[in-house]
């Protein structure tokens, strides 16, 4: 059995170099003919067993004497790990492409090596509230699809964050496929601790809002978030942004000024906080969190599940 293990070992080193490409040969050779019930004639495994209890030998000749006496037994331990390690890597692969995560398109809080590898899409903050979660719901915030839907998707997002950014056309695919069926919801997570002018944007679209320009304002922000504080200073950015969407901009000023969705842009921070939202983007699908932004596959999934759960489909 141990020539399943080599043959795996050499064919990957035979990619590197072409001294293993012999020894991967050899190696398939004896792994065929032991599933055709065969006796191998390279001798392979005979030459690994040496081996590796020969080097046991030098430094511990009890160790070497178990390897030699169990090494069938232990031969097949190894390949079952294998082959467990394998399955286990081409789930996790399989579950990255489709849904941006080694288990699934929900977070488990496991650990994955291509989210190491890539770096996590998500913008950190350190919780301030700890204690036991509590499920967002909607509130009374800005709201596209039915009322009265069986699938509620909320997002935690802020104005000034890279990620929610990206995960914006991730959104637009996902409301222009089920704005039927669904009701999507954006609530405010500004992170001030890293983007200074993360409020201000949230209230430039709260106050779009009484005008009923939020979505307008929403879009254009996101639209222009590397211009807004490289090229342009944030107030004059948005005091632009609210003339060209045809705000009236006597009230839009008021209402910035008097920060007038001030506390309403807290409490959504501190429902996020209590959801444990700890940064941006953060989805709720009837309560299923997705972190940053996945493929759409993911949203798909389970937004799908929960249609199916309520006999939408």
């Amino acid at each position: 059995m141990i020539c399943i293990i080599a043959f795996v070992v050499f064919a990957v080193m035979a990619i590197f170099s072409a001294n293993y490409r012999p020894l991967a040969a050899e190696a398939f050779d004896c792994v065929f003919r032991k599933m055709t019930f065969r006796k191998c004639k390279t001798r392979l495994d005979e030459r690994i067993k040496s081996k590796i209890t020969g080097k046991l030998m030098g430094h511990t000749p009890k160790g070497a004497a178990f390897v030699f006496k169990r090494f069938e037994i232990l031969s097949w331990i190894f390949v079952i790990v294998t082959i467990v390690s394998l399955a286990y890597s081409g789930y996790s692969t399989y579950n990255y492409i489709q849904y941006g995560n080694c288990y699934g398109p929900e977070v488990t809080g496991g650990f994955c090596i291509y989210n190491a590898l890539e770096g996590e899409k998500f913008t950190e903050l350190q919780k301030k509230i700890e204690g036991e979660t509590i499920l967002p719901d909607a509130d009374d915030d800005p709201a596209i699809g039915l009322e009265d839907a069986k699938v509620t998707m909320i997002e935690f997002g802020c104005y000034s964050c890279p990620h929610t950014r990206e995960a914006q056309q991730i959104v637009r695919e996902v409301v222009s496929q089920y704005k039927d069926r669904i009701k999507f919801v954006f609530r405010d997570f500004p992170i001030e601790q890293i983007y200074g002018d993360a409020f201000l944007h949230a209230e430039a679209a709260n106050c779009a809002l009484e005008q009923d320009m939020f979505w307008e304002m929403h879009e254009l922000i996101f639209t222009e978030q590397e211009v807004c504080g490289e090229e342009v200073h944030p107030e004059d950015h948005i005091e632009d942004a609210a003339k060209r969407i045809g705000l009236n901009m006597k009230e839009f000023k008021k209402c910035m000024k008097e920060h007038r969705y001030k506390e309403e842009i807290e409490k959504d921070f501190n429902d996020g906080l209590k959801a444990g939202v700890s940064g941006t983007p953060t989805f709720f699908i009837n309560g299923r969190r997705i972190i940053g932004p996945k493929p759409i596959k993911a949203f798909q999934k389970i937004i799908d599940e929960e249609l199916e759960k309520a006999g939408e489909i």
